[in-house]
């Protein structure tokens, strides 16, 4: 649902979960973030940031990483309720993870390339080595990002998802589904939100290429 201009996730995420919308302003301007977390009572000192690369690697963080931006790395998992993760998007997707607890809490970017690379996997595998929870446990939320309709690809993704070359539009949600069912992820929640043809909420680089971007945030209870 959407209250107070951001998008909330299903009621599944009771915790705080939350994505921004273009109406809150450029989230990759920091005086526009701290004015946004002020007004939502958010602790902006809490937050970690991921330096967001289209790779897959997911990092751990704790308190001793508040303030900070996680080198090389596009997904971050903490158990840590001091803690508050953070990524940008403008058309890719923001996925939250959540145990069933919510004891423990991921968030990553996922592009195409972050997919084809199996950033998902990568996250579960940290739920599992870290913290002893399987896949079977884990809550998935995919935000607003670009939808099929928008989506139109080339070669390059297309061999990388072993597509026919007469497919011209993808659909990310729908491939970072099936991988999620395929790990044994079976609670799945995907935002119906187009960041591309939605051009009043949402930022959108492939509707018009730029660094502005909106902000995903989750926290564990």
């Amino acid at each position: 649902m959407q209250k107070n201009n951001i998008v909330i996730t299903e009621k599944n995420f009771e915790t705080f979960n939350l994505t921004t919308t273009k109406y809150c302003g450029d989230m990759k301007n920091v005086n526009d973030r701290i004015n946004f977390c002020k007004s939502f009572g958010i602790d902006y000192t809490k937050i970690v940031f991921a330096n967001q690369v289209h790779g897959t690697s997911v990092k751990k963080v704790s308190k001793q990483d508040c303030g900070k931006t996680i080198d090389l790395c596009d997904g971050l998992i903490t158990n840590d309720k001091d803690v508050i993760l953070c990524i940008f998007t403008a058309d890719c997707m923001p996925v939250f993870l959540a145990s069933r607890d919510y004891s423990v809490v991921a968030m990553v970017h996922a592009g195409w390339r972050g997919l084809a690379g199996g950033i998902i996997e990568s996250a579960t595998i940290r739920f599992l080595e870290d913290f002893g929870i399987s896949s079977q446990d884990i809550f998935a939320y995919i935000g607003p990002h670009i939808s099929k309709c928008c989506y139109q690809v080339g070669d390059e993704l297309k061999k990388a998802f072993n597509r026919s070359s007469e497919e011209e539009f993808f659909s990310l949600s729908e491939e970072a589904q099936s991988q999620m069912k395929k790990i044994g992820i079976k609670r799945i929640f995907i935002n119906s939100h187009c960041t591309c043809h939605e051009y009043e909420m949402f930022y959108s680089y492939r509707r018009d290429p730029t660094d502005k971007r909106m902000m995903s945030l989750i926290k564990c209870k």
